[in-house]
């Protein structure tokens, strides 16, 4: 593979490693992962992919700490789902060290964490300057991950909730998506959550312009508008030309819970904004 060399990028030099890598991404494998080795290579950006998995065209590697050197690593080999990493041991989860590690190999190190740092009782969309909270594992884990990297000059991508092809089965718009078209009503846990719902394929080119910008600190990656879980039922009711079906909360908390994030900094630093729409997923769900 050739490795293209664009001039907006700065050369990293580490003694004894005669063989750099521009591009590194950690996690490639995973469901942000394959949408970003897709979107680097589509704008011209080969990157070498390591994961933990034998795959054709990934490098493979038994921790993470033993990544390849690069330019510019992007990190996204963390457990994405919370709910899993509120389960597991707080020891066997502190990625720090390994952050630590990426760091210093990398000329720039790019870290992909999330909008639930804020919390969820947002009156107004989340700034990167709003106060974070570690309120659970998942959430603290991110928060000192975070540090690390501003720490070495690295830049954080807070995202919100993706969604797209090849996402997990255990979250709300899988769960929609399965339901759609269908009998009888249409079940959800809770219709009442605020949240902002990012395609994938966007989050994976904000990634990719951040390799190619001079952008440090603290970027929020989401659309900016907020849509409650029935709101999002009910959209795909409409897109499926089943509008009448009854939308059932099967668990209601009865609790305001809104988490949205405010982008005019990121269209300003990074010239990115979203473009694809939730309806845009469910018609591509409904033509499969």
């Amino acid at each position: 593979m050739t490795w293209l060399r664009t001039p907006i990028l700065r050369r990293a030099t580490f003694a004894g490693d005669d063989h750099l890598r521009e591009i590194v991404v950690t996690g490639a494998s995973g469901f942000l992962g394959r949408a970003l080795m897709a979107e680097l290579s589509h704008g011209g950006l080969p990157a070498m992919g390591v994961c933990r998995r034998a795959l054709n065209g990934m490098h493979r590697v038994a921790d993470y700490r033993d990544t390849p050197s690069a330019d510019v690593l992007i990190h996204l080999a963390e457990e994405p789902d919370r709910a899993v990493a509120n389960r597991v041991d707080a020891a066997s989860c502190d990625q720090s060290d390994v952050i630590r590690r990426l760091s210093a190999r990398a000329g720039k190190i790019i870290y992909a964490s999330s909008g639930v740092v804020y919390g969820d009782n947002g009156r107004a969309p989340f700034a990167t300057d709003h106060p974070v909270h570690g309120y659970d594992l998942y959430s603290r884990l991110k928060i000192a991950n975070e540090r690390v990297v501003l720490d070495a000059g690295g830049t954080v991508l807070r995202l919100a909730n993706l969604y797209g092809a090849g996402m997990s089965p255990n979250n709300v718009i899988s769960d929609i998506a399965r339901q759609i078209p269908g009998d009888g009503a249409l079940r959800i846990r809770d219709d009442r959550p605020v949240r902002d719902f990012l395609a994938v394929t966007d989050a994976a080119r904000a990634f990719a312009l951040a390799t190619k910008a001079t952008v440090r600190g603290i970027l929020n990656i989401g659309t900016g508008k907020g849509h409650s879980i029935g709101q999002v039922a009910k959209l795909a009711l409409e897109v499926a030309g089943q509008p009448r079906r009854e939308i059932v909360a099967t668990s209601p908390s009865g609790k305001p819970s809104v988490n949205v994030l405010e982008v005019s900094e990121t269209l300003r630093r990074l010239g990115w904004s979203s473009t694809r729409s939730l309806r845009d997923y469910f018609l591509q769900v409904l033509s499969r």
